[in-house]
Parts: C-alpha cells; sequence; structure tokens
C-alpha cells in the first residue's frame, strides 16, 4: 500500500529530528576523521611500509593508513596500531583499547542512517537499501524531512 502525500509529509516532520541527527554524525564523523588522521599520519610515515603487501599486484611503499590492510608485516602493523593506540589516548580518547575514535564516529553515521531508514520502513516497505541506492535513498529521506520543517515555518 503506498503512503498518501499527508501521511509521507507527516512522517517527514515526524522524523526530522533523526534526519538532523544523520547529519550531526557525518559532520562529526568528518571532522574527527581530518583530527585522528593529522596525529596518525606522522607515525604512519615514520613507519615507512615497505614490506610486501598480500596481495601479488600491488608492489612498493604502502603510502595510506587506509591500505595497511594490504600489509604482509602482521608484527609491524600490530605495533603501529599500538602507537596509533597510545596516540588515541593521548588526543583524549577514553573508548576500548585497539578502538579508534575516527572509526567509532563513523559507525555512528551507519548507526543514525540505518535509524532513519528504519522510521521509513513502516510507511515504504523499503528495507535492505545498498550503494549508490542507499545514498540516494538515505538524501532523500533527509531532503523531505528537512523541508518539513520549512514549510512549517
Amino acid at each position: 500500500m503506498k503512503p498518501t502525500l499527508d501521511e509521507f509529509k507527516q512522517w517527514a516532520k515526524d522524523c526530522e529530528p533523526a534526519a538532523r541527527a544523520v547529519l550531526m554524525a557525518r559532520v562529526f564523523a568528518q571532522m574527527e576523521r581530518e583530527r585522528v588522521n593529522a596525529y596518525i599520519r606522522p607515525i604512519f610515515d615514520a613507519y615507512k611500509f615497505n614490506d610486501l603487501p598480500k596481495i601479488h599486484d600491488y608492489q612498493g611503499q604502502i603510502k595510506d593508513v587506509g591500505d595497511l590492510y594490504l600489509c604482509a608485516d602482521d608484527i609491524q602493523t600490530a605495533l603501529f596500531y599500538e602507537d596509533c593506540d597510545k596516540a588515541h589516548r593521548a588526543h583524549g580518547f577514553t573508548g576500548p583499547k585497539g578502538h579508534c575514535p575516527a572509526l567509532r564516529a563513523e559507525h555512528l553515521v551507519i548507526v543514525t542512517e540505518q535509524a532513519l531508514m528504519d522510521l521509513a520502513k513502516p510507511l515504504f516497505g523499503i528495507d535492505n537499501v545498498y550503494g549508490e541506492n542507499r545514498a540516494k535513498y538515505l538524501e532523500l529521506l533527509i531532503g523531505a524531512c528537512l523541508k518539513s520543517t520549512q514549510e512549517a515555518a
């Protein structure tokens, strides 16, 4: 059963706080990623991961922290992550050992986005949206919620 326009408008108005939570989580995650990258980069650069990565078509120095999963030197990688954990603590992180504050913030984005989609499921029946369609669906939901508050003003 398709929702009526009035039902959709009411849903958007009711779910506007959830849409704003997604936007706030996105901004926080971006800021946290930039902050963490700034103090992690010098640590990463000091390690100079020059060993052969785990895949054969990639050789040479690993130049990005995000590519560290390619590194075959598990001992050096473990030492790097220990140093990162110390740096997280030195920069005020109080979460569990072995966790990254930027990754926790990015996980919060996923949780808030999923919560908004869960709120829309009874209305639209849409579940398990992935990739580009997920991004488009979220932007439509967020846009509708934000527009509902503009119309009310």
